[in-house]
């Protein structure tokens, strides 16, 4: 499970910025679920972030994928091809290094790893390991070319040096693992499987992966059906055929020079099947719908999202969803959380961290104060990010258990929201003054 992420100069993000999800103690909200125990700590199970457009927060989610994909790509790449940096542009420090670091559990072992790069180079790199009943232990630490190993406890990266070659635009990491070293490889593992970030406004990335998902696998299909039954969108069944490209309609006109690049590959339709009815309501067959020309946008939202979603509960996943809410009522939204949050249907730890405009998720029934993250610019328009736990609003108080978040943040007590209002606000001021005396 993920339970720290910092990142720091990437996008609108200038200084460091910390997303804890560990539970925090000292809290007494109404909602007794919502985090997972591993070990001696309890981890969140799922993070909402709110703020105006523009403030950053699908660029907290960004960093956690651009962490990702560096991690996964350094070591494919030439010794003169650049790294992904997009820095922070509104300060007059160039040429900063990114920070990334993350904390997760895996196994019994809490790990600690972290980099700083600029485009050409990784400027520093670390990675430390907490073990049941075990001190702390650094096991590498990069300042550019120079590399402290800790032989006794990392033993897979002691003799690198002398059969690989580390370009300074390459993870040590990513090198070691390449070497097959164990630890690197939990690590790096991590990164490939447990975490997984997608769109909620663009679902082309998943959709397939739902449908190969439930073509492949008979016991995945029926927790999708199960699934999307539960969010009522009106199936009965799902069913499934594999096609070629030859075989497939395209529309008139249709480019055939595009056609021709996908010869000889196989494509997976989609079909959800609905009840016909007779006059007196009763169910007289069945009408199949090729789910992506007949059913609604958000009807294939749901079941798009339902492959991620079943597939990180199943394997205690990370899921990470720009705009989760987007093209879905309220309540459908609220049941996923929910399900994420719920210990009897999340098992296995799985997590969602997500950005959303959805107010109604606002709720101490549904999320905890520590659950709930506001993202705002400061006066620079550099991002930063707080919880609704460590919130100080202007009576001086922390928000109360009791309290209607999501009336709150409306009314802009949380900050965090578009300042659209202001003109609006000092009318309606104006409005109760008293009246000046003619006399």
């Amino acid at each position: 499970m993920l339970s720290q992420f910092i990142v720091e100069n990437y996008r609108s993000i200038d200084g460091q910025v910390e997303l804890s999800l560990d539970a925090a103690t000292g809290i007494k909200d109404s909602l007794s679920s919502g985090y997972t125990i591993e070990g001696n700590n309890k981890i969140l199970n799922s993070i909402a972030f709110y703020g105006a457009n523009s403030s950053g927060k699908s660029n907290i989610l960004r960093a956690i994928n651009n962490m990702r994909y560096i991690v996964i790509h350094s070591v494919r790449l030439n010794e003169h091809e650049s790294l992904p940096y997009d820095p922070f542009l509104l300060s007059n420090r160039p040429s900063r290094p990114t920070l990334y670091q993350v904390v997760f559990s895996e196994g019994r072992s809490i790990y600690t790893y972290g980099f700083k790069y600029n485009r050409e180079q990784i400027v520093e790199e670390w990675l430390s390991v907490k073990m049941p009943k075990k001190s702390l232990k650094e096991l590498f630490h990069r300042t550019g070319s120079e590399i402290q190993i800790d032989a006794q406890n990392y033993s897979e990266a002691s003799d690198i040096h002398g059969r690989f070659k580390l370009n300074g635009n390459r993870l040590f990491l990513s090198l070691v693992g390449q070497a097959g070293g164990a630890i690197s490889n939990t690590v790096i593992a991590w990164f490939t499987k447990k975490l997984k970030v997608v769109s909620g406004l663009n679902d082309a990335s998943y959709a397939n992966f739902t449908k190969n998902l439930i073509h492949d696998d008979m016991d995945m299909r029926a927790k999708i059906l199960e699934f999307v039954q539960e969010m009522k969108v009106g199936f009965s069944e799902i069913t499934t055929k594999s096609l070629n490209v030859e075989d497939m309609k395209f529309p008139a006109g249709f480019p055939t020079e595009l056609i021709s690049q996908f010869k000889g590959q196989t494509f997976i339709e989609v079909s959800s099947h609905h009840n016909v009815y007779d006059e007196f309501g009763n169910v007289v067959g069945v009408e199949k719908f090729e789910i992506e020309e007949k059913e609604s946008a958000g009807t294939n939202k749901i079941f798009n999202m339902a492959g991620p979603i079943l597939d990180s509960l199943t394997d205690g996943k990370i899921l990470c969803v720009d705009e989760l809410d987007s093209q879905m009522h309220p309540m459908l939204t609220w049941k996923i959380v929910e399900i994420f949050n719920n210990p009897d249907r999340n098992l296995n730890g799985a997590q969602l961290i997500f950005t959303t405009h959805d107010t109604n998720l606002l709720s101490k029934q549904l999320l905890r104060r520590d659950q709930i993250w506001f993202v705002e610019k400061d006066r620079k328009e550099s991002t930063r990010i707080y919880p609704l736990k460590d919130y100080v609003m202007e009576n001086g108080h922390k928000p109360r258990t009791d309290s209607n978040y999501e009336k709150n943040y409306l009314a802009g007590k949380y900050g965090a929201i578009p300042d659209l209002n202001s003109t609006i606000e000092h009318s309606l001021k104006e409005e109760q003054l008293p009246k000046k005396s003619n006399f």
